[in-house]
């Protein structure tokens, strides 16, 4: 049995089904631009997957998932950390979630999106879905790749 492969992917629509496949939420936001995608291959088949994307005015981590089989075996840290360094070199300095799972990110050293704006951008139309708290409970996360000037404003622009 080969190891898992990570690399950039072009294959949006393979990722969008791993991830719905997984449970994520099929909808796709206007204002969403991906900027690149990663898959995660063993054998050739499409075991995960992460994009980083733009969200207005926020960079995100978007669309992580990994098959069931595969995971607890650090497929999406490894799809993470090509993710976060790809977000280093464009010179992002803060990554936003919306975490089905925040105990990944946290662990990976996000924090909670206090109330506001940039909460209310990540979280979108969840606190009006039915299943919102009903086994469905997405957090707003964010983490600080790079300190900020003293006295510059908080932003994810790139």
């Amino acid at each position: 049995m080969s190891d898992v492969v990570v690399e950039v992917t072009d294959d949006l629509a393979a990722v969008r089904r791993l991830g719905v496949a997984c449970g994520l939420d099929d909808s796709v936001r206007d204002e969403e631009v991906v900027h690149v995608a990663w898959g995660a291959r063993r054998d050739g088949r499409l075991v995960g997957a992460v994009v980083l994307a733009g969200l207005g005015p926020l960079t995100t981590v978007n669309w992580l998932a990994v098959a069931a089989e595969e995971r607890r075996r650090g497929v999406a840290s490894r799809l993470y950390a090509a993710l976060e360094q790809e977000a280093r070199r464009r010179g992002v300095r803060r990554l936003y979630a919306t975490a089905r799972t925040p105990g990944f990110f946290f662990a990976h050293g996000f924090r909670e999106v206090p109330a506001g704006r940039e909460r209310d951008l990540l979280l979108g139309e969840c606190p009006q879905c039915e299943q919102y708290g009903r086994g469905c409970a997405p957090r707003a996360v964010v983490k600080d790749l790079a300190p900020g000037r003293p006295g510059e404003p908080a932003g994810g622009e790139e």
